[in-house]
C-alpha cells in the first residue's frame, strides 16, 4: 500500500491491524491513489455515516475503498429508483456491508422480476430492507428462493 493512503486510513482511525487485514484481502490497495480512497470515503460520509461505522463496514468488506464511481452511480441509482430514504440506505448498507461492491446488474434483474408480479416499489423496498441479503444474491440463486409460482 502507498504510504500516503496508509498514512490517510490511519489518520481516519483505522489501526495498523485493521489495515494490514485490508491489504491481505484487497490486493487493489496496493494499486488505488490517495484520491480514490477518500472519494469512496466520502462516499460513505455523505451516506450518514459515522467514521466508525465506516471504519466497521470497511472492515468487514475492503473492496469498497477502491470501488469505481460508475458502480457507485449505478447502484445509488437504483436504490433512489426504490425510494429507499436516507435512513434506511444507511442500515441497509451497516446490515450489508456489500451494498455498493454487489453486481448492480443482478440488483436490478431483481429488482425487474418482482416488477413483473405486480410488486409494488414500496413492496420491493420493504423486502430489500428486511432482508439486506438480497441485495448479495445472484438473480438465479434469488429465483430459486423466492418463487411465485
Amino acid at each position: 500500500m502507498k504510504e500516503e493512503v496508509y498514512n490517510y486510513l490511519h489518520e481516519y482511525g483505522f489501526d495498523a491491524i485493521e489495515i494490514n487485514e485490508i491489504e491481505k484481502k484487497n490486493e487493489n490497495i496496493f494499486y488505488t491513489t490517495i484520491s480514490e480512497v477518500k472519494k469512496n470515503l466520502s462516499f460513505l460520509e455523505e451516506k450518514y455515516l459515522s467514521n466508525d461505522e465506516i471504519i466497521n463496514i470497511i472492515n468487514n468488506n475492503p473492496f469498497m475503498l477502491t470501488e469505481k464511481n460508475n458502480r457507485l452511480e449505478a447502484l445509488d441509482t437504483i436504490y433512489s429508483n426504490l425510494n429507499i430514504d436516507h435512513q434506511s440506505l444507511k442500515e441497509l448498507i451497516k446490515s450489508n456491508s456489500k451494498a455498493y461492491t454487489i453486481s448492480p446488474i443482478e440488483l436490478e434483474k431483481i429488482v425487474t422480476y418482482l416488477k413483473q408480479y405486480n410488486l409494488s416499489i414500496d413492496t420491493i423496498k420493504n423486502l430489500i430492507i428486511k432482508n439486506p441479503q438480497i441485495i448479495s444474491m445472484k438473480f438465479e440463486e434469488f429465483k430459486t428462493i423466492v418463487n411465485f409460482n
